[in-house]
């Protein structure tokens, strides 16, 4: 216990000190806001990363980077509040994400938005609406090829056959739980 609590201690003066620093570019006070925020998220301290993040996309806008950018802060952002509990922030910002991706084309990170979104109304208990989403991104979720967002698809939609089936729903409980162990086997 006392190790992890002098490991967040040191994390969090890391994260202060690289506050501290000068930057003079906008380039560069985005690049420091990532690291603040990769910093924080890895060791667990939920606002600080985001709050870096925030920053980061807030220069991200105003300096109209690449929208691909744009997007992937959205979407980091809006996991970072539906881990806090933040699940209508967390919504929006995935929601704002989403549009930009499909304009793309990238079907994998459409796919990927869709199952956070339906993980997020699973939060507020909008089972409904989340598989939905899940039925979305049910014919492109195969273009998934991190075995990490694979696997985490599967157990979006394992844990939504399970939710389904005490709700009756056994024919798209069937489905979910099928399409689960398709990504599975892909992994």
């Amino acid at each position: 216990m006392q190790l992890m609590k002098t490991h967040t201690l040191l994390a969090s003066l890391l994260i202060l000190a690289l506050g501290a620093c000068d930057y003079h570019s906008t380039r560069d006070e985005f690049d420091h806001q990532i690291d603040v925020c990769t910093l924080a998220q890895v060791n667990g301290l939920l606002a600080e990363a985001v709050e870096a993040c925030g920053a980061a996309l807030a220069i991200a806008e105003e300096e109209e980077y690449e929208p691909e950018l744009v997007s992937i802060l959205l979407y980091r952002l809006g996991r970072l509040e539906r881990q806090r509990g933040k699940f209508q922030e967390a919504q929006a910002l995935v929601e704002r994400s989403l549009p930009l991706q499909e304009q793309r084309g990238d079907q994998a990170a459409v796919a990927v938005r869709l199952v956070e979104l339906s993980l997020i109304m699973a939060g507020q208990g909008r089972w409904t609406e989340g598989a939905k989403q899940l039925e979305r991104a049910a014919p492109i979720v195969g273009d998934l090829t991190d075995d990490r967002e694979r696997k985490a698809a599967a157990n979006a939609f394992r844990g939504f056959s399970k939710r389904l089936a005490r709700q009756g729903e056994s024919g798209q409980a069937e489905q979910f739980e099928a399409k689960a162990e398709e990504l599975l086997a892909g992994s």
